[in-house]
């Protein structure tokens, strides 16, 4: 485990990154006006789109914007420059191929409806800041929001982005995830709202590379009825490991499902692999929100023999009523639930659960450390099945 809660300050780094947002808009902001000691500061260039933007506009403001198409602006922006998308709707699969700042004005919407997805990013360091990306829909695609993955003409992943920061978007109403931090590492999923998708923010290694080090923090993840509001899961074996789920809000995820034994529903936020040897390790969710959700707040499935769940730690969350759609072998309300076909240790500590029948369940051989989680008008405080 290599990320400890004693080693940050959250609010500290949460201003941090808020001070690097305010830096990565600053030079549109800033462009064509006039500074004493101009000459001093060499903010990178930007560039505008508008749906009304000429070639011949002087490309100084969105009443002036030069691009009508995000991605020729995106193509011609000089690196670590700043493409401004000024409000309008513009249509959804944009590639962020460089190293650019993609950041959306007020009102700037990408509207998928169609699509693969809405924004793929595959530059390392790119960002995608203030857009609202929606509608993601074609049948059989990755149907995501904003993607850390690369396509080609034919759909097929050409690779994906580290460093990525995806911070303050709104993203609704696509079928995949609205977020989704795949195969990328030391990326930040920052004060989005991740609502009405399919899953709200997912972070997975479906391309055979490690999700690992990235930082999701402050988001919130609502009502997105095809699974979970945050999810961790290892699909090819590769891991999801050592990353940090912390402050966010993730309520009433995964209810598309009538209640029912072994439901398919959501949690707040997973872990998770159906994979033989699946690694999802490291982890530290902590000081979340969950409430109303159709599985546990938290909620481990190991459903695979070898699964290493080893030094995740849930810690400092505050959950409420929960698993309104049931669990495997748990048909009651719970805060926490645990469940792995393989041995696990796993630390909870601190956590405040109240008004469940359970405040956890583990099912399987799952052994429990920590101290210290409160219970108020909980049934149960800790519940067991010997198999899962």
């Amino acid at each position: 485990m290599r990320i400890k809660a004693s080693q940050l300050r959250l609010p500290a780094v949460a201003t941090a990154v808020a001070a690097a947002l305010l830096v990565a808009v600053a030079p549109a902001a800033a462009k064509g006006r006039h500074h004493h000691h101009s000459k001093r500061h060499h903010s990178p260039p930007a560039v505008y789109v508008s749906p009304t933007g000429s070639a011949s506009a002087s490309d100084k403001s969105c009443r002036h914007a030069r691009y009508s198409s995000i991605q020729d602006a995106i193509e011609a922006v000089p690196l670590r420059g700043t493409v401004v998308v000024c409000k309008g709707t513009y249509p959804g699969t944009i590639n962020l191929d460089r190293r650019v700042i993609l950041a959306g004005k007020p009102g700037a919407t990408i509207d998928a409806t169609g699509d693969a997805y809405g924004i793929g990013v595959s530059a390392s360091h790119a960002a995608v800041v203030g857009l609202t990306v929606e509608n993601a829909n074609l049948d059989g695609a990755i149907d995501d929001g904003i993607v850390t993955v690369g396509f080609d003409a034919n759909g097929a992943p050409t690779g994906a982005a580290n460093h990525a920061k995806i911070i303050g978007n709104v993203v609704t109403g696509n079928l995949g995830s609205g977020i989704d931090l795949n195969s990328t590492s030391y990326s930040v999923a920052f004060g989005n709202k991740a609502n009405g998708n399919g899953v709200g923010i997912n972070v997975a290694d479906d391309l055979g590379i490690a999700a690992s080090h990235n930082w999701i923090s402050h988001n919130v993840a609502n009502k997105n009825f095809g699974g979970c509001g945050i999810a961790l899961a290892d699909h090819s074996g590769a891991g999801v490991t050592d990353n940090l789920v912390d402050h966010n809000v993730a309520n009433d995820n995964g209810l598309s499902t009538p209640t029912a034994p072994d439901a398919s529903a959501g949690s707040g936020v997973i872990l998770a692999s159906p994979v033989p040897n699946g690694i999802v390790k490291g982890n530290l969710i902590t000081h979340n929100k969950f409430s109303g959700n159709g599985h546990a707040g938290v909620v481990v499935h190991a459903h695979a023999p070898g699964a290493d769940f080893g030094d995740n730690v849930i810690s400092f969350n505050l959950i409420g009523t929960n698993n309104v759609r049931t669990d495997e072998n748990d048909l009651k309300t719970t805060g926490i639930y645990l469940g792995s076909l393989a041995p696990q240790t796993i630390t909870v500590k601190g956590n405040q659960i109240h008004d469940d029948y359970y405040g956890i369940f583990t099912s399987g051989p799952v052994t429990l450390t920590g101290k210290h989680n409160q219970f108020h008008n909980v049934t149960t405080k800790i519940g067991t099945f010997p198999t899962f």
